[in-house]
């Protein structure tokens, strides 16, 4: 299992957490036609997978994976690349909110601690810190536009209101999508309850409101601040948090390598095989890809694909795809042909 980098980390022992990865990630398009969101790499792993990575230095050893587009996918994946952790899953076959989608998880939860984390929230942070707090946490981070966020509302350490998306700012501290709640079961009762209520925000069941219900209960909240928060929502931030990702040494950089140069940060699968190119800075490839007679840059290259004779920067591709031709910038998908 990959450790993250930075300084030694408490670890909390036997850990569930909640990963809602049901998203049909249409920005991310045509990417995510036969690949789910969560499972697009950059810096050496998938996003899930550098989600898992810090679960496990945190301690985490059963995950509870909400999916729905693409599910078995990311199940395959998960339970394949994390042997060290327990796996199981439920289906959310209806998208009205991320309250509902944590409700599902019920079944698998105990009153022990638990751990909620959006499968879309890529993120640098001491979990455990919040973990042996005691009290329920949420991650924050400053924002300078409250209006996009979920955003807590702080009297001294102490969350005392949380607003989704506030026409008028009460707060610039928006939520991250990363939460440590100190009984499982205390969630999982707010989350039916505010579904049977019928209450619902912009249409759908959310997990703000069902944790503002806990807070009127008298449950004890905080707040902790993230160390990074990367946002993967479209194509430019993607390649955007893959650049920051590299330079805080992600990945690999073993391959085959034949009469090329390699400019660093880059991330090269140990079986990918380069000739006679220069790639990168800020490039990620991935198992299987032939690279050759090419110049690469701030790019992310899928499974399987071949690149041949060309100029390539700014660009997604996606596993399985042929690319050849000139100079490019492009967001291919999947098992596509591509000659410029």
């Amino acid at each position: 299992m990959t450790r993250s980098i930075g300084t030694e980390r408490t670890v909390v022992p036997d850990m569930h957490a909640v990963i809602p990865v049901a998203g049909r990630g249409t920005r991310m398009r045509p990417l995510t036609w036969s690949v789910p969101k969560v499972l697009i790499r950059l810096a050496g792993n998938t996003m899930l997978g550098h989600i898992l990575d810090e679960l496990a230095v945190a301690g985490v050893d059963h995950v509870t994976l909400v999916t729905g587009y693409l599910g078995d996918q990311i199940v395959k994946w998960t339970t394949e690349n994390y042997p060290g952790i327990s796996v199981d899953h439920a289906v959310q076959e209806k998208m009205d909110g991320l309250a509902s989608a944590i409700s599902l998880a019920s079944p698998m939860t105990d009153d022990g601690p638990l751990l909620v984390v959006l499968g879309d929230t890529l993120f640098s942070a001491d979990l455990s810190k919040a973990m042996v707090d005691g009290r329920n946490m949420i991650a924050v981070s400053r924002v300078d536009d409250p209006r996009r966020f979920g955003v807590v509302v702080m009297e001294g350490d102490r969350v005392v209101r949380l607003v989704e998306k506030p026409a008028e700012p009460v707060s610039n501290l928006a939520i991250v999508g990363i939460y440590v709640f100190s009984s499982g079961r205390a969630l999982m009762d707010a989350t039916e309850r505010l579904i049977g209520s019928g209450k619902r925000t912009r249409g759908e069941y959310q997990l703000t409101d069902a944790m503002q219900l806990m807070l009127d209960d008298g449950h004890d909240f905080g707040a902790f601040s993230v160390e990074g928060w990367y946002d993967c929502g479209k194509p430019e931030t993607m390649l955007s948090t893959n650049r920051i990702l590299l330079d805080r040494g992600r990945g690999r950089s073993s391959s085959r390598v034949e009469g090329s140069v390699i400019l660093p940060p880059v991330s090269i699968h140990e079986d990918a095989e380069i000739v006679s190119s220069i790639v990168g800075p800020y490039v990620s490839i991935a198992s299987g890809c032939r690279i050759e007679g090419t110049l690469i840059s701030d790019s992310i290259v899928g499974c399987g694909t071949t690149i041949r004779n060309a100029n390539i920067s700014g660009s997604l591709i996606g596993d399985n795809a042929t690319v050849s031709g000139n100079s490019a910038r492009m967001i291919a998908g999947s098992t596509c042909e591509i000659e410029i």
